[in-house]
């Protein structure tokens, strides 16, 4: 970080009021894993709990491929916001809506090709596979809706509106969990009424988020050009920004898919205990993502408003606030990582394959503190090639570094998975560093 520019209490202030809402909604999303995780891991079988997860991994993988239509939002929306151009922001809510919903409602048409394909690729067991595809086959619906509504998620971020997000996912999470409990406690169904029950919450979610966003458009109140020069350069600015964000989110999912593969690989136990102990990663990633998601819009303005101290300061100060929760969760979970591993499972082999392995998910915080917040600097600075190229290095030690762990069983797994978030932060951080040193970020702004 520029050590020069140290951030001063407004600030500080200034990340904060746009990052607490965010990681009370950021935590909302996990916390929605964890009961999902609860009601399965509390059934008679593991392979109900191996099935959500499953199918939950390879969903995350189909809806994540396109968190560019968040990433690459937000980033340009929070420029366009700082140099107050009424114009583009309106262009930058209409242009990835559109693409949004035409990228989900063809996930929805390849179902019958993207289903078995990514169950076959998985390699569970016959039974947990069978649950999964019933799980699939009725959440993949959902696919217009969330990805609009991660179109609506940046731009509100973009237009510096962290409280939105924090209104629409609590909601939304909140919804789902109570569907969940409806279906599976309420009627006796297992994996598929948890699928019910996200889908439903997923249409709730893209119904308040077209409320918030309209909130925000009729006070813009600029009418938007219709001529094809209004939308060319906005277009090809966002292909070549949203091609760098495709890939990279498509290496970064294959991470955690390959993770839970090659759990699913050594029995239904191991692939249940795993899952736990990815659960508490995914509430970190999202604790975090908070800070990261702050700075995003505030960076994002203070390079629109060609404002260069300021966005210094803006990374200084989330880079604190950044370690200190790394540093937290890292203790939290030394100190408490059996009372959440019982808390989410009564299964006794479970209990302990994820109590024998929770060491090495300790130290994920700090490891990983540094890609989460430089992510977040690069997508308000829409410098994606830098994302891509970290999760590029950290993918090609990640492959290699399991061949040659692979007899370690599920620990040399885990030291695989060190390895490659270590790898990401490294390379994330020289790329930060190198930016700042030929002063990048002020190029085409």
């Amino acid at each position: 970080m520029q050590a020069s520019y140290a951030p001063q209490a407004k600030h500080m202030g200034q990340l904060w009021r746009l990052a607490w809402p965010l990681i009370i909604s950021n935590i909302s999303v996990p916390l929605l894993g964890l009961v999902d995780a609860a009601i399965m891991g509390h059934l008679d079988q593991a392979r109900y709990l191996g099935a959500v997860a499953l199918g939950a991994t390879l969903l995350s993988f189909i809806y994540w491929a396109f968190g560019f239509l968040r990433m690459g939002t937000v980033g340009l929306t929070a420029q366009a916001h700082g140099a107050h151009d009424k114009q583009r922001l309106m262009q930058l809510l209409l242009m990835p809506g559109l693409l949004a919903l035409g990228i989900g409602m063809a996930i929805v048409a390849l179902q019958s090709w993207l289903i078995p394909l990514g169950i076959a690729l998985m390699g569970a067991s016959e039974q947990v596979s069978a649950l999964a595809q019933e799980y699939l086959t009725i959440r993949i619906y959902s696919a217009p809706a969330v990805l609009m509504t991660y179109v609506c998620l940046g731009w509100l971020l973009g237009r510096q509106d962290s409280r939105s997000p924090l209104i629409l996912l609590v909601v939304t999470n909140v919804s789902n969990i109570g569907f969940n409990l409806l279906f599976v406690m309420g009627y006796d169904m297992t994996s598929a009424g948890v699928a019910w029950g996200s889908l439903l919450a997923d249409y709730c979610g893209l119904l308040l988020a077209l409320v918030l966003v309209w909130r925000h458009v009729i006070q813009i109140d600029h009418k938007l050009r219709s001529q094809w020069s209004a939308f060319a350069p906005l277009a090809n600015q966002l292909m070549r920004l949203n091609s760098y964000l495709f890939v990279r989110t498509l290496m970064l999912l294959f991470a955690f898919a390959f993770i839970t593969s090659q759990s699913a690989r050594m029995g239904d136990d191991v692939l249940a205990a795993n899952t736990l102990l990815l659960q508490y990663v995914t509430l970190l990633a999202y604790a975090l993502d908070g800070f990261a998601f702050a700075i995003e819009a505030a960076c994002g303005a203070a390079l629109g408003a060609n404002q260069k101290r300021h966005f210094y300061q803006l990374c200084n100060g989330a880079a604190i606030y950044s370690i200190a929760v790394a540093i937290a969760a890292t203790v939290g979970f030394w100190l408490f990582s059996d009372v959440f591993i019982n808390t989410l499972t009564t299964l006794d082999r479970v209990r302990q394959i994820a109590s024998d392995h929770a060491v090495w998910v300790m130290w994920v915080p700090i490891i990983s503190v540094w890609s989460y917040l430089l992510d977040g600097i690069f997508v308000g600075a829409t410098q994606a090639r830098a994302m891509f190229y970290s999760v590029l290095a950290s993918i090609a030690t990640l492959l290699p570094l399991w061949s040659m762990l692979k007899a370690w069983g599920n620990d040399g797994l885990w030291w695989a998975f060190l390895g490659f978030c270590g790898v990401r932060a490294i390379v994330a951080l020289i790329s930060y560093l190198w930016l700042s040193h030929k002063q990048a970020w002020f190029i085409n702004v």
